[in-house]
């Protein structure tokens, strides 16, 4: 428990709302304490327990699922985790268990976990070096001198000052989509600031990212990651497609059953460590949860990672990682807590807010089988739901799946 609440100190303290981008950068977070081992690793598979054991209110979750159900909510899945153990694993029809989804931008805090293990590998240099030498042969010279100062903490941040505006009526991901090589046209668009000073989220920053990773590694970050983090995690079925030129979509696309996402948010909330290895330096840990860019007075930037020091949706402060159409994986370090929604076209904050007040507790509650009974069936409701209005709102198409194979050296 030491891991966590030193996190969600560090959450708490970096960088007080309206301080500039350029100072945040420079603030280096303060040294973590000596964390305590936890008792249990899920890479086997998840242990379930009943809420109130877990300092959780039942009849607040049930709550939960109905409104999601009463307000016709376009979720498709929602996990809560507290200790090690998950109290809440629902599917909402047609959406069904042990299905891939479609985690849109939460690949990119996933790619950035990457870099983290890449750096301590020492296959990925010093985050502040200039990127365009490792993307040179793909890059035109460029007349614009602030592209030679662009870093992979510049990309990692939003910050990097690429343009991605819209042209001839497509968005900057059409665009891109629509070109021969990713790489060569996210690294060819103008500057339109000087990098590190302005946030601006966009898929190019991400695309060069993965482009990046896989120069220094020589392999995708798809394969990267088999080996390095999902294999370790216990994660076996993923869906992670790549360019033309063999580069991951380091902006979107990565396709994980919502069980694995919540693996990563466990990863996170122990700063790194999964089965007593360190398996993400905390270092690179520590940098990826310090606000690198002020998006408003109380969301923060860190390495793919969104911040909130303040709280949001009822949560404490805690830090997410979130995707398109309601993606979300939400780390509350203060409670010990992972929360996993997933929906097309969804506000994950609706789902968040009608969650939260089920944690208010800090300690065990007394037995509820009653309360434990009704949830169980809601949660199976939801999974044979028969409402069709309500399940237009939700489908879910399955993807095709990856199987994580053993890396070569493993025993």
């Amino acid at each position: 428990m030491g891991r966590v609440r030193a996190a969600a100190a560090r959450l708490a303290l970096f960088c007080a709302a309206g301080l500039l981008v350029a100072s945040c950068a420079s603030t280096p977070p303060p040294p973590p304490p000596p964390p305590k081992p936890v008792a249990f690793w899920p890479t086997q598979g998840w242990r379930t327990s009943t809420p109130e054991a877990q300092g959780i209110d039942s009849n607040v979750l049930s709550y939960a699922m109905e409104m999601i159900r009463w307000r016709h909510l376009p979720v498709h899945s929602l996990l809560v985790e507290r200790h090690g153990s998950i109290v809440l694993d629902a599917y909402f029809s047609p959406f069904a268990d042990n299905q891939l989804h479609d985690v849109a931008s939460v690949t990119k805090s996933v790619l950035s976990t990457l870099v983290g293990i890449a750096r301590g590998k020492q296959q990925v240099a010093d985050l502040n070096a200039p990127v365009l030498p490792l993307l040179a042969q793909q890059d035109q010279a460029s007349p614009d001198a602030r592209k030679a100062r662009l870093t992979l903490a510049h990309l990692l941040s939003m910050t990097s000052g690429l343009d991605c505006s819209a042209r001839d009526g497509l968005n900057f991901l059409e665009q891109m989509e629509r070109s021969a090589h990713w790489t060569s046209f996210a690294l060819g668009r103008d500057e339109t600031a000087e990098p590190g000073t302005a946030f601006n989220y966009c898929a190019v920053n991400m695309e060069l990212v993965s482009a990046v990773l896989s120069r220094e590694t020589g392999t995708s970050a798809a394969e990267f990651a088999q080996r390095e983090l999902f294999w370790p995690l216990g994660i076996h079925y993923l869906y992670w497609p790549k360019d033309e030129d063999g580069v991951s979509h380091g902006f979107a696309d990565l396709r994980l059953q919502p069980r694995d996402m919540a693996k990563l948010g466990y990863l996170w909330l122990h700063h790194g460590v999964w089965e007593d290895r360190q398996l993400v330096p905390a270092s690179y840990v520590d940098a990826a949860l310090s606000p690198h860019a002020d998006v408003s007075a109380n969301v923060k930037y860190g390495y793919g990672l969104w911040l909130y020091p303040n709280g949001r949706a009822g949560c404490p402060a805690h830090f997410e990682a979130n995707g398109n159409g309601g993606q979300r994986i939400a780390v509350i370090p203060g409670k010990d807590i992972v929360m996993v929604v997933t929906g097309s076209g969804l506000n994950a904050d609706d789902v968040t807010s009608l969650v939260a007040p089920s944690w208010k507790y800090d300690a065990p509650l007394s037995p509820n089988p009653q309360g434990d009974a009704k949830l169980a069936a809601l949660v199976a409701q939801a999974a044979a739901l028969q409402d069709q209005q309500w399940a237009a709102t939700t489908t879910a198409k399955p993807a095709g799946t990856q199987t994580v194979q053993p890396p070569a050296n493993h025993s």
